[in-house]
């Protein structure tokens, strides 16, 4: 296995092994376990579990171009994205780390 010294890994590892400390006297509210708006009580997908979102504004028309693109080669909006942030990952000189 190569070193990850360095690498967006190595970030993201060493950010989950240290503690979130949170200023005194504020206590580190806990995350809800839940992709209800508000109610608290659904469940989380078990395809959601382990992932976390990242969003973006796009205009109208990058967005009809992604969905029908990723459609016409028989993708999901979700695998097109994973596949392009895989590729600029290998164009900044990162490892692709898969969805």
């Amino acid at each position: 296995m190569s070193s990850r010294k360095g690498s967006l890994l190595a970030l993201r590892d060493r950010d989950s092994a240290t503690t979130m400390a949170e200023p005194e006297g504020r206590a580190a509210a806990p995350i809800a376990n839940s992709t209800g708006a508000g109610t608290g009580s659904s469940p989380v997908a078990p395809s959601r579990q382990g992932k976390k979102a990242m969003t973006g504004y796009f205009s109208p028309e990058m967005s009809f171009a992604m969905h029908m693109t990723a459609r016409k080669h028989g993708m999901s909006l979700q695998d097109a994205m994973a596949e392009a942030f895989n590729d600029w990952l290998r164009k900044m000189g990162e490892s692709p780390v898969g969805k």
